[in-house]
C-alpha cells in the first residue's frame, strides 16, 4: 500500500512539473490538424494540454480518442450561451488591464457585421454579452493553468481566437500559429500576425550580405508558385455534385439539432433550407455577371494592379481593418494615380469558394471611373507583368511582383514589408505623392531580394500545408455530417500517418521555442 502512494505522489510530482500547453481546437480543419500536431509532442512525456473546443460534434470526438489524454476539455460556447446582462465597467477594465480596442476586433467578426448576418442581426447588447464572457473565460483559463504556450491557427479566424490571442500577449504567455507564407509549400511558426520576425532578420542578414551565385527570378517563382497552393485550396470541393442531391443532403442535416453557438443564431430548419436554395442560383448568377462584365485582356496601356483580397479574410478583417472597405479603397486609390494610368481591379483566385461577391459590389466597382475589372481566370502574374506597379493591401500578389522587379505599394502589415522596393503607405492623405515617389524612385535590387527568400528558407518548414488542410476539412465534414467515432477516428489515424513526418517537423519547432524560452 505504502508503495503505491509513494508512486503515486511520484507521478503526481512528476504531472506537475510539465509545462501547459493550452490548445485551441476551433471548427473545421483547425482542430484536427492542431491534435496531430499535440499527438506528437505528447510522445515527448514533458507537457500537459488543455484543449479549448468550439463545437459539440468535435467535443465528442476529442473526449473519446486516445491519441492524447487532455489535462481538461473545455467547451467555449458553454461561457456564454443563455447569459443575458453585460457589465460595461467590466469590458472598460478588461480593455485597460490588457490593452485591448474591443470594437476593433468586434467588427473582424463575420457573424457579427457584414457577412455572416442573413439569419440574424446582432444587437450591441448581444455582442458585448459574448464578449464580456469570453474575455473572462479565457483569463480564468489562463490564470488557473498558466500555460507556456498556445497552439492555434492564424489569430484572427473570429473574435474569439483573436481575444484569447491578445489577452495572453498582454500577460506573455507566447501563442504560436503556423502561418502560410507566399511560397508553395512553406509555412513558418509565428508568434504574430504577420511572421514579423521574419522582417527582423532579414535586416539583421543585410548586414552581413555575402554575395552568393544562387539568384532568386521569375523562374524561381514559377517554381515556387504560390497560386498552387491556392489551387489546391479551391480545387477542393465538398458539396454535393447536383442541385437536387444538394437539398437531400441539407433536408438530411437539417434533421440535426442546431447548436445554439452564436454563429447559429437565428437560424431554423426552414430558413437555412430556403437560404440554400436561394443562394444556389444567387451564385451563378453572379459568375454570369462577371463573366458578362470583366475583360479577360489585358491590353498594351498603363495601369496599376490592385488586387482584390479573398472575403471575408482574417488579414484584412483582423490585421488591417482600417482598409476592409475595398471598394472605398479603390476609389481612393484610383484618385490618387497618374492622369494617364488605369486601376485594373481582379477578384482573388478562391472568392469563388466564397460564393463570389454580391452583383451589387462588382457593379459599384464597375462604375467608378478609370477603374477597370478583370476577370478571374486571367493569369495574375500576367497582369502583374504588364503593370506599371502594384497596389495592395497585402497578400501573395505584392511579393510576387518582387520577381517582376514591380514596386510594391502596401497599405497593410506584410513579413516583405522592410525591402527597399516595397512601400508601405503610414499617412493616406499623402497617397499621390507616395505613388510618384514609388515609380519615379524605384530600383530594383537583386541582392536584398536574394537575402530575403534566403531568410525566408531558414526561417520556415517545407510543409504542404495546403494539402494538409485540404484533407483535414474532409476530415472535419466526416465528424460534422455523421458524428460517428469510428468513421471520424479511422481517418484521422490514416491522416495522422500520411503526414506523419510533417507534425514531427512542426512539433519540433515547436520543442524549439520552448528551449529558447528557457534560456
Amino acid at each position: 500500500m505504502e508503495k503505491n502512494n509513494l508512486q503515486k505522489n511520484i507521478q503526481k510530482e512528476l504531472d506537475q512539473e510539465k509545462d501547459v500547453i493550452l490548445v485551441w481546437l476551433d471548427f473545421g480543419p483547425y482542430s484536427y490538424i492542431n491534435l496531430a500536431i499535440i499527438s506528437e509532442l505528447n510522445k515527448l512525456k514533458k507537457f500537459d494540454f488543455i484543449g479549448i473546443v468550439t463545437t459539440q460534434q468535435d467535443l465528442s470526438f476529442f473526449q473519446n480518442q486516445k491519441f492524447i489524454t487532455f489535462k481538461k476539455l473545455y467547451y467555449y460556447p458553454k461561457c456564454y450561451i443563455g447569459k443575458t446582462t453585460y457589465n460595461l465597467e467590466n469590458l472598460k477594465r478588461y480593455e485597460n488591464e490588457f490593452g485591448l480596442y474591443l470594437w476593433l476586433d468586434i467588427f473582424s467578426e463575420r457573424s457579427f457585421y457584414r457577412f455572416w448576418t442573413h439569419f440574424h442581426k446582432f444587437t450591441r447588447e448581444e455582442i458585448l454579452i459574448i464578449i464580456e464572457n469570453s474575455i473572462e473565460f479565457f483569463i480564468n483559463i489562463l490564470e488557473k493553468y498558466k500555460p507556456k504556450k498556445i497552439l492555434m491557427q492564424q489569430a484572427g479566424e473570429n473574435v474569439s481566437n483573436l481575444l484569447l490571442y491578445r489577452i495572453a500577449k498582454k500577460i506573455d504567455i507566447e501563442t504560436l500559429m503556423p502561418i502560410n507564407l507566399h511560397l508553395r509549400n512553406r509555412i513558418h511558426i509565428s508568434n504574430n500576425f504577420t511572421s514579423n520576425e521574419i522582417s527582423e532578420i532579414f535586416l539583421k542578414a543585410k548586414t552581413k550580405y555575402v554575395n552568393q551565385a544562387k539568384k532568386y527570378d521569375k523562374e524561381f517563382l514559377k517554381a515556387s508558385d504560390h497560386t498552387v497552393t491556392l489551387k489546391t485550396v479551391a480545387d477542393f470541393d465538398s458539396s454535393i455534385p447536383t442541385f437536387s442531391k444538394k437539398i437531400k443532403h441539407y433536408i438530411r442535416r437539417l434533421s440535426n439539432e442546431l447548436e445554439p453557438t452564436y454563429n447559429n443564431r437565428g437560424k431554423t430548419k426552414s430558413n437555412m433550407l430556403i437560404y440554400r436554395i436561394k443562394n444556389y442560383f444567387e451564385i451563378k448568377k453572379r459568375k454570369l455577371f462577371l463573366d458578362n462584365n470583366s475583360s479577360k485582356i489585358i491590353k498594351d496601356e498603363k495601369f496599376f494592379y490592385f488586387p482584390l483580397q479573398s472575403e471575408p479574410e482574417a488579414t484584412i478583417l483582423a490585421f488591417s481593418p482600417f482598409f476592409s472597405n475595398q471598394i472605398a479603397l479603390i476609389e481612393t486609390i484610383v484618385k490618387a494615380i497618374p492622369i494617364d494610368s488605369i486601376l485594373y481591379v481582379k477578384e482573388h483566385p478562391t472568392q469563388k469558394e466564397k460564393f463570389w461577391r454580391s452583383v451589387k459590389d462588382y457593379q459599384k466597382i464597375l462604375d467608378i471611373p478609370n477603374v477597370k475589372l478583370i476577370h478571374p481566370d486571367v493569369n495574375s502574374l500576367k497582369v502583374v507583368e504588364k503593370s506599371q506597379g502594384i497596389i495592395c493591401i497585402s497578400g501573395s500578389t505584392g511579393f510576387e511582383a518582387l520577381f517582376y522587379k514591380k514596386p510594391v505599394i502596401i497599405f497593410g502589415d506584410e513579413h516583405y514589408e522592410k525591402l527597399s522596393m516595397v512601400t508601405k503607405i503610414s499617412n493616406i492623405s499623402n497617397l499621390s505623392q507616395e505613388i510618384k515617389s514609388a515609380i519615379d524612385n524605384f530600383e530594383f535590387n537583386e541582392n536584398e531580394l536574394n537575402i530575403f527568400i534566403r531568410t525566408l528558407n531558414e526561417c520556415s518548414l517545407s510543409i504542404p500545408y495546403a494539402s494538409i488542410m485540404k484533407e483535414g476539412v474532409f476530415l472535419s465534414s466526416i465528424q460534422r455530417n455523421g458524428e460517428n467515432f469510428n468513421v471520424t477516428n479511422t481517418y484521422f489515424q490514416k491522416f495522422v500517418k500520411r503526414y506523419e513526418t510533417e507534425f514531427k517537423l512542426i512539433s519540433k519547432e515547436i520543442l524549439t521555442r520552448f528551449s529558447e524560452t528557457s534560456q
